[in-house]
C-alpha cells in the first residue's frame, strides 16, 4: 500500500535497515550494513534502492568530505574506531544512527550532495564489479547490477548530471549484447529524452554513439528508425564525424575517465 509520508520523511531517505557480520573466509570478521535509499515526494518510494557498505566505506566519505568542503563538515561527528567490541549490538547500533546523520546531513547541503566523494560511496564497489563482469563479456550478470546502480544515483542527483547519464548510457549499452532484452527501449527512450536537454560538451561526445545505440535498438524491436538516421544525418552535414565512431560502451568510459579523473 502506498504510504503518505510525514514532513520528516521527505525528500531522499538514506536507512541503514539491518547490519550483519561477514563471515567470508578470505576477509577479515567484520560488520556490513545495509543502506536502504529512497527518494519521497508526498507518496513513500516503493522501489528503493539497496546497498551494502562497511564502516571503513563511511570514513572514507566521511574525511574525503572534510578534505573538500571543510566548513561544511567542521560540526559533523563520526562513530570512532574502537579496539574491542567491534560486534557488539549497541555498537553496531550506535554506528548505524550515525551514519544516518551523516549521510542525512549530506542530502541536505548541496555541495555535499553533488560531491564526487559521495558519488564514490555510492557506486564504487558495485562499479567496480560490473566493468569486471563486462570485461569478461557476463553481460546478464552486469546488467542487474548497473541497473541499480543507475536507479541508486536517480534518486540522489538531478535527472541530467553526468553520473547519471553515464549510468544510464552505461546501462543502455549493456543491453544490446543481451538477447531478447526487454528493456533495452525503455532506456533508449530514456537516454535521448535526457539527452535534449544537454549542453555539457563532454557529455555531449556520448550523443553520435547513443544515437547509432538507439538506431540498432529501434531495428531490434521492430520501430521505424529514420528519425535517428536523419538526425546522424544532419549532424554529418554540420560536420560531426558520425561513421566508424566509438561505441557507446568505450565511449561512456572514455568520458568518465575525463570528467572524473582529476578526482
Amino acid at each position: 500500500m502506498t504510504q503518505i509520508m510525514g514532513n520528516d520523511k521527505q525528500g531522499l531517505v538514506f536507512e541503514i535497515i539491518s547490519a550483519r557480520i561477514s563471515d567470508e573466509v578470505e576477509e577479515r570478521k567484520h560488520v556490513i550494513y545495509t543502506l536502504q535509499v529512497r527518494f519521497i515526494s508526498g507518496n513513500d518510494d516503493l522501489s528503493p534502492s539497496v546497498i551494502e557498505r562497511r564502516y571503513t566505506h563511511f570514513l572514507n566519505l566521511y574525511n574525503d568530505l572534510r578534505k573538500e568542503e571543510p566548513q561544511l563538515m567542521a560540526n559533523i561527528a563520526f562513530p570512532k574506531k574502537v579496539l574491542i567490541g567491534n560486534f557488539d549490538n549497541e555498537l553496531i547500533s550506535t554506528r548505524s544512527t550515525g551514519f544516518e546523520s551523516l549521510l542525512k546531513h549530506i542530502s541536505l547541503e548541496g555541495k555535499l550532495r553533488s560531491s564526487y566523494a559521495l558519488l564514490k560511496f555510492l557506486q564504487e564497489v558495485e562499479l567496480d564489479k560490473a566493468k569486471n563482469l563486462l570485461e569478461k563479456k557476463d553481460h546478464v550478470f552486469a546488467y542487474p547490477i548497473l541497473e541499480n546502480n543507475f536507479k541508486l544515483l536517480n534518486k540522489v542527483f538531478t535527472d541530467r548530471s553526468p553520473a547519471v547519464l553515464l549510468a544510464l548510457c552505461r546501462l543502455l549499452a549493456c543491453t544490446l549484447f543481451i538477447p531478447e532484452m526487454p528493456h533495452s527501449l525503455k532506456w533508449a527512450d530514456l537516454a535521448l529524452h535526457r539527452y535534449d536537454g544537454v549542453s555539457d560538451s563532454d557529455l555531449l561526445q556520448l550523443y553520435v554513439p547513443l544515437l547509432h545505440t538507439c538506431v540498432r535498438v529501434w531495428w531490434q524491436n521492430g520501430r521505424n528508425k529514420d528519425d535517428l538516421e536523419q538526425r546522424l544525418a544532419t549532424l554529418k552535414k554540420q560536420g560531426v564525424k558520425v561513421d566508424g565512431c566509438t561505441a557507446l560502451l568505450e565511449a561512456v568510459n572514455a568520458v568518465e575517465e575525463k570528467i572524473f579523473s582529476h578526482n
